[in-house]
């Protein structure tokens, strides 16, 4: 592995017949079969530039150099794949063409010294700085929350901060990575109050800014016990059996009780948790019912889009506009300027 590593990122924008090394950590592997019964294995491999998505084919070589010499790996093992995620591995593959897309073929796998390679130095973080995404979300407490900063200051702080600004927001579908929770949470709250000073001037509602600026940074209160980072982004039994709408708006009301913060204050931040997915069937409790709901939930919706728009787009080679099918947002992207 001494020629320098190629990035997840340009891994995924190389073109068929072009060959790769690569240093990262495991996110996902994952034991399947073909039509004819042969194991193959799913691979999702993350750095700091971002991650890829590859296949392993039974013709694939496994080696452990995890303690200095170059012995074989049984994939076979029944707990093989469970040992291997969250662990820094060294790839070489190559770029192919399947059924008109391009697939990443994994060739050489090979588990490296996780001192000499820690997997904290391969996991992906925002794009954003912490320290910017930080320093964001406070100015919105102190100038945009009003009467809720104080309760909101009581909020974020100690341990429950310490695990809000470093979980993703999700494990595959937008921000899965370490940070994504608060880089979500400022873009939602950037977009809402953008929305709310724009429609301040509807004769048809009055919005209360402060509601929405309290609402939208505490709306995915619950994936702090959804979500957690090992080092990569995993989702917890709570998070798998109980999602986070729900727990989010038991912990938002102990905190509530806690605080004594004041009952109608109590119910408008509240409907704003349980519905802020905007429709029953995408797992919001209730359906938005008011102004600052409504807002907040085309706020949600509109940054996971522009996320699976920015990834979707990402991946095109130049000259190319049109993106391969995106699974989470369920469409093909245009990137029509050049």
């Amino acid at each position: 592995m001494e020629e320098k590593p190629t990035g997840c990122v340009e891994i995924r924008k190389l073109a068929p017949g072009e060959t790769f090394k690569g240093i990262g950590v495991v996110q996902k592997l994952s034991r399947r079969s073909d039509k004819n019964g042969k194991p193959f294995w799913e691979l999702t491999l993350s750095d700091p530039s971002g991650s890829f998505d590859g296949k392993i084919w039974g013709d694939a070589t496994w080696w452990d150099l995890s303690e200095g010499s170059k012995r074989p790996l049984d994939s076979s093992a029944e707990v093989f794949t469970r040992t291997l995620r969250g662990k820094s591995i060294g790839v070489q593959g190559k770029m192919v063409e399947f059924r008109g897309q391009p697939q990443v073929n994994v060739t050489a796998l090979y588990l490296l010294d996780q001192e000499k390679y820690p997997p904290s130095l391969y996991v992906q973080a925002a794009p954003v700085s912490l320290e910017d995404l930080e320093k964001t979300f406070w100015e919105f407490v102190e100038s945009g929350a009003g009467r809720f900063r104080p309760f909101l200051r009581q909020v974020f702080s100690g341990d429950f901060w310490e695990r809000f600004r470093s979980l993703p927001a999700a494990v595959t579908h937008h921000h899965a990575y370490a940070h994504g929770l608060l880089e979500h949470t400022v873009a939602v709250t950037r977009l809402a109050v953008a929305m709310a000073q724009a429609a301040s001037v509807s004769p048809h509602a009055s919005i209360d800014l402060e509601v929405v600026v309290a609402g939208a940074l505490l709306h995915d209160l619950g994936k702090v016990e959804s979500y957690s980072l090992s080092p990569v982004p995993e989702m917890t039994l709570p998070g798998a059996v109980l999602d986070h709408v729900g727990p989010g708006f038991a912990r938002f009301l102990r905190f509530a009780e806690a605080f004594g913060l004041d009952e109608r204050s109590t119910l408008a931040i509240g409907h704003i948790l349980l519905s802020h997915h905007g429709q029953k069937e995408f797992g919001a409790a209730v359906l938005p019912a008011t102004p600052e709901a409504l807002i907040i939930s085309s706020a949600d919706e509109l940054d996971f889009r522009l996320f699976c728009w920015g990834d979707a787009t990402g991946n095109l080679q130049e000259g190319e506009q049109i993106s391969d099918f995106h699974y989470s947002a369920q469409r093909r992207f245009w990137k029509w300027q050049e």
